[in-house]
């Protein structure tokens, strides 16, 4: 049988502004994990510890626990592995919910992952929450949220190279990642992304990301 790999789809939810996300060197996305499994909490937690641009709280069971722990540490996303239930759900105003594994079944979440997400796919998708788009596993390509595009340059504009790095960059591969699947110095990815930035003229590594997914640039590997 074929291993079945999970896609995004990027939902037209809330467009958000271009203010809301720093011009130079952006915040890492903070972020803490729930779930009723000790096992599933600290996969999750270390799939994502190492992204330059997330930086996790730590990681807790539904119930008490998890509310001492959004009241300490305050994260812009919470990862739920399964469900919550209706008296454990943040206010979504508050913080978004991005849920792996079981559907949430009508909870209120800036999107929902398969179990088989990879650590691309569930890194991406968390920056992307915290940008303001909902994100879902699925099998087409990402929908362009409504209002302006961060650029207005086309994707054609780049090599075949730099390309490459803002496809596995959207996928939320850190510059050392890309290095390795590129097989490149990481000194010359970091060049390949800051040419890219500018040809496309955008901000930072976030924007490239949500403009990856707006232009319908995505790496399915």
């Amino acid at each position: 049988m074929e291993e079945q790999h999970a896609t995004l789809r990027v939902l037209p939810a809330r467009r958000p502004e271009l203010h809301e996300v720093p011009e130079q060197g952006p915040r890492p996305v903070r972020v803490h994990v729930v779930g009723t499994d000790p096992l599933a909490r600290v996969g999750l937690r270390t799939l994502l510890a190492d992204h330059p641009a997330i930086h996790v709280t730590g990681e807790s069971p539904p119930g008490p626990p998890l509310a001492r722990a959004l009241h300490a540490t305050r994260p812009r996303v919470l990862v739920v592995h399964g469900t919550l239930a209706p008296e454990d759900r943040p206010d979504p105003g508050a913080v978004g919910v991005l849920t792996v594994g079981e559907a949430p079944g009508g909870v209120p979440t800036r999107g929902h992952l398969p179990g088989t997400a990879t650590a691309g796919e569930l890194t991406s998708a968390v920056v992307l929450a915290a940008a303001g788009y909902t994100v879902v596993g699925g099998g087409t390509r990402g929908l362009p949220p409504p209002g302006p595009r961060l650029s207005s340059v086309s994707p054609d504009e780049l090599t075949e190279r730099e390309s490459q790095v803002l496809e596995l960059l959207a996928r939320g591969l850190s510059n050392a990642e890309i290095a390795g699947s590129l097989t490149l110095s990481e000194h010359t990815v970091k060049t390949h992304v800051q040419n890219m930035l500018h040809k496309l003229r955008l901000r930072n590594r976030v924007h490239a990301a949500i403009y990856a997914f707006e232009s319908g640039v995505r790496a399915t590997g």
